[in-house]
């Protein structure tokens, strides 16, 4: 059983407030006895799944839309046929039609069809939790959408579940990094806004004595942030780490090798995007996420930098941002949460994240190649390469 949603508002209407609870009741549906939390503008919706049953907050009936239960599932095709009426209703679809022509394998026109696509999300003021989707429900009713959603209950039962510090550094703790950040995250920084940061080399086993507090630190060990390093060796991957399991494909050809980014409290990384679809995993301690929609895009002063990445320059450093330099950032809506361990958080392309660890912390990400989800229903050549990585493999 699926549910679905028509609108006895506009269509315009409709999507800011509908839009995602398409996304969180099919998936609630999917989900045997899975409570799902959905968050309204500070408001939230708590659905439960007993036997047939669906129990819906009374909250949900404030909301402008009327509900209709089918008694068999949406095909993801049906879905996106509907989707596309709402958005050819809104007049977007030429708009749309317009970016998708340009070369995908462009990463800025690749970011413009986010940028477009993103204009038909609902603003959401929090993030959900949910348990861990069937792939057919992340594939059909999460990813196209291109909503963060944070997964509290994938690790359960994994290798991974059973990490510590002492474990990483007998088992990995010989391991040598060459390009470990070092420095005052918050002091010099480039024409472009980027901190200036010293790069060392550093053992895992001691970084992480350091980290956690074993030992004070010495001169040379001030600051020190392990950021997109391979700890699990390539040829454990498969036994040691828990690979998203949403794709039927290999996993060699649909997820990135995954990286380690381990650090003390108060080291954080500067407000970016990614220009894939992510993964992080948070293994131990907490990590503070700022996150912020591809729709608020031009209030964050972005700088283009070398390759096709870009950093917001409003967000070098865990302060608030200065209004009087940046003005515009007070028209974005920042998202902001804790990811705590044993949680995954699954961050589409093109949403800004500034991320701070606030105890010893280690998260390890994997990103998924081909296009942005969001794009693939409105794309055949997206749809297939992202098919010819994850199924075909």
């Amino acid at each position: 059983t699926s549910i679905w949603f028509t609108p006895k508002s506009t269509p315009l209407e409709f999507m800011s407030k509908g839009a995602i609870i398409i996304v969180s009741f099919a998936l609630a549906i999917t989900l045997a006895l899975c409570p799902v939390v959905i968050f309204f503008n500070g408001q939230y919706t708590i659905v439960k799944r007993t036997d047939t049953v669906v129990k819906v907050d009374k909250r949900f009936s404030e909301l402008d839309v009327s509900l209709m239960v089918f008694s068999e599932g949406k095909r993801k095709e049906e879905y996106a046929e509907d989707y596309g009426d709402l958005v050819e209703n809104i007049g977007l679809q030429s708009e749309l039609k317009k970016v998708l022509s340009v070369n995908q394998s462009s990463p800025r026109a690749a970011f413009e069809t986010v940028l477009a696509l993103s204009s038909l999300q609902p603003h959401i003021k929090n993030i959900s939790r949910i348990c861990t989707p069937s792939p057919e429900a992340f594939r059909s009713y999460i990813a196209p959408v291109g909503l963060p959603v944070i997964f509290t209950d994938m690790l359960k039962g994994t290798r991974l579940a059973d990490w510590s510090w002492d474990m990483i550094k007998q088992k990995y703790g010989n391991q040598i990094f060459h390009n470990t950040r070092q420095g005052d995250y918050s002091s010099k920084k480039t024409s472009y806004g980027k901190q200036i940061i010293g790069r060392t080399s550093v053992s895992l086993s001691d970084f992480i004595d350091v980290a956690t507090g074993k030992r004070k630190p010495t001169k040379g060990e001030e600051g020190l942030y392990v950021t997109k390093q391979k700890v699990i060796p390539t040829d454990e991957l498969e036994k040691e780490f828990y690979y998203p399991p949403f794709y039927p494909g290999s996993h060699k050809q649909c997820y990135k090798e995954p990286t380690a980014w381990i650090g003390a409290p108060g080291t954080f990384t500067q407000g970016h995007f990614d220009d894939k679809d992510n993964f992080a995993y948070q293994i131990l301690g907490d990590k503070r996420w700022t996150i912020f929609s591809p729709q608020d895009y031009e209030y964050l002063y972005y700088t283009k930098v070398k390759g096709s990445l870009e950093w917001s320059s409003a967000l070098n450093s865990p302060q608030e941002p200065n209004l009087e330099k940046f003005p515009l950032y007070a028209k974005a809506n920042p998202i902001t949460f804790v990811l705590h361990p044993g949680e995954v958080l699954y961050l589409p392309r093109g949403w800004t994240h500034f991320v701070e660890n606030l105890t010893p912390a280690l998260m390890i990400n994997t990103w998924r190649y081909g296009p942005a989800a969001i794009t693939e229903l409105w794309s055949e050549s997206n749809k297939a390469e992202i098919h010819k990585s994850c199924f075909d493999s």
